[in-house]
């Protein structure tokens, strides 16, 4: 027996990649993909359980069941022939999807305050002349935890140093 025999084994990340190549000339998400499958094989919807559990094994460990790999090939061969009808598929019912609800809106809300943010931070400042004085400058900020922290340790606080004057 001296025939030269290989066999080609397909693997899971062929697979992936076959399925990622036929979702694209489609025009349509994978997940689509899995549902349009899964229709052209069985004839109906597939469950909501079925195609979560099915598509999370498709992103998590690459695999691929084994008809959306049939529909794959058959979807990839037929653009390669290139007799490739989306319509006659049924891909058009995935390609068409509404925006989602409010979407444009919670945008706008979202830049919004965000630019009032940050012109908010732009009008931050302390002016000694007219705004009230600070309790004790370069100190620990918070004078009421400060004095009770020294009191409970029974040590005086410190002294607080003289006022900053702003520089002209």
């Amino acid at each position: 027996m001296s025939g030269n025999l290989s066999f080609t084994k397909n693997t899971a990340a062929d697979d992936c990649k076959t399925l990622m190549d036929a979702a694209a000339a489609l025009d349509i998400r994978e997940i689509d993909f899995f549902r349009l499958a899964f229709r052209r094989w069985f004839g109906r919807d597939i469950p909501a359980p079925d195609l979560e559990r099915a598509f999370a094994a498709y992103m998590f460990r690459n695999v691929v069941p084994s008809w959306a790999r049939h529909f794959s090939r058959t979807v990839l061969a037929a653009a390669a022939a290139g007799r490739l009808n989306p319509a006659e598929l049924g891909a058009p019912k995935f390609a068409c999807r509404p925006p989602p609800r409010h979407g444009r809106l919670y945008v706008g809300v979202t830049l919004a305050a965000l630019v009032f943010y940050c012109v908010a931070l732009t009008r931050i400042g302390y002016d000694p002349q007219t705004s009230a004085p600070l309790p004790c400058y370069g100190g620990p900020g918070l004078t009421f935890v400060a004095g009770l922290a020294h009191a409970v340790g029974g040590t005086p606080p410190p002294k607080c140093r003289p006022a900053l004057t702003p520089r002209r």
